[in-house]
This record gives C-alpha cells, structure tokens and sequence, in this order.
C-alpha cells in the first residue's frame, strides 16, 4: 500500500526569534524547497494543519524555513520536533532504475538459490550505498549493491539477491 504522504523534511529547533525553524533535509530533492511549497506536520499540531514556506535559507547544517503565520519563537518551537511532509502525489518522479524506499520495505527476499531471507524492515541511508535490513527468525543486513541485489519485483513485492561469502553468516 502507497502512503499517502512522503517525510521531505525535520524540524529540529526554532532559529532566531521571528519564527523561523532549523530543519534537516530528508529528501534527494532538495530543490523542491521554495517559496508556497505546503508542508504538513507529522505528528499534527494543535492548530495548524499545514505550513506553507514563506522563506528558506540552506546553511552547511541544513535548512532554516520561515512559515507564513509561524511569527514567533514561541510559535516555531511548537513546530520543532516534528517530521514535515507533502502528499505522496507532488512527488518528483525518480530517474529510470530507482524505487522509493517506502516500495522497498516490506518486500519477500530470496537468494539466487531460493532461499527464503524474510522481508525488509527498513532501509539504512550509509552515504555510500543503502543497506536493506531483512527481518525473518534472524535479521540480515543486504547491501544494495549490484553484484548483490540480482533483481527487484514490485508487481510481486520481491527481491532476489545473490549472497556473497559471510553475507548471511
């Protein structure tokens, strides 16, 4: 099942005292960061129902946002702490080969022999390559790795994998 919403951002902390809210970039688009973009809170806020961005500045440590109607620090810090989505439908269409994490989690994986693993329970951002976290009677962990991942079945929630030596052990 789809969600219906994609986290994009966090927001960590309010920044300065005109409202304005540090937040961490979840996205491989940060680009989507502009000026009317609505984001909605997650967990909700009392309040208010969606953020929309009145001003955003990248810093070397994130994102700083300023919200139309966010006017205070007192007002940003209700915000802080929460995760910061859009609807599944605004989001950029991937480049040929790629797959949402969120089509990744929950899939069946099986070796190259057949060999039944469990399902993926999460997937690890590591900078280099993500590691896919397979969950049965033990958890393993499967780098996404082309010599490794043989191949990827969303019609059947499957992925066939090719173990290397010590992988599974």
């Amino acid at each position: 099942m789809r969600p219906k919403y994609l986290v994009v951002a966090h927001a960590t902390r309010p920044h300065g005292l005109r409202g304005e809210i540090e937040a961490l970039s979840l996205t491989d688009f940060p680009e989507r960061f502009k000026q009317g973009l609505i984001l909605y809170p997650s967990p909700p806020i009392a309040g208010i129902k969606s953020l929309t961005i009145e001003q955003v500045e990248s810093r070397p440590s994130g994102l700083v946002f300023k919200f139309e109607g966010v006017d205070s620090r007192e007002e940003a810090g209700q915000v802080a702490g929460h995760d910061l989505l859009i609807p599944i439908e605004e989001a950029a269409e991937l480049p040929e080969g790629e797959i949402w994490i969120h089509d990744i989690i929950g899939m069946e994986v099986y070796t190259t022999s057949g060999e039944h693993l469990g399902h993926v329970i999460d997937v690890l951002r590591t900078g280099s390559n993500d590691v896919y976290v397979v969950k049965n009677r033990r958890e393993y962990l499967i780098p996404a790795l082309k010599n490794v991942v043989k191949d990827i079945s969303l019609e059947e929630k499957k992925m066939t994998i090719e173990p290397v030596p010590g992988l599974l052990e």
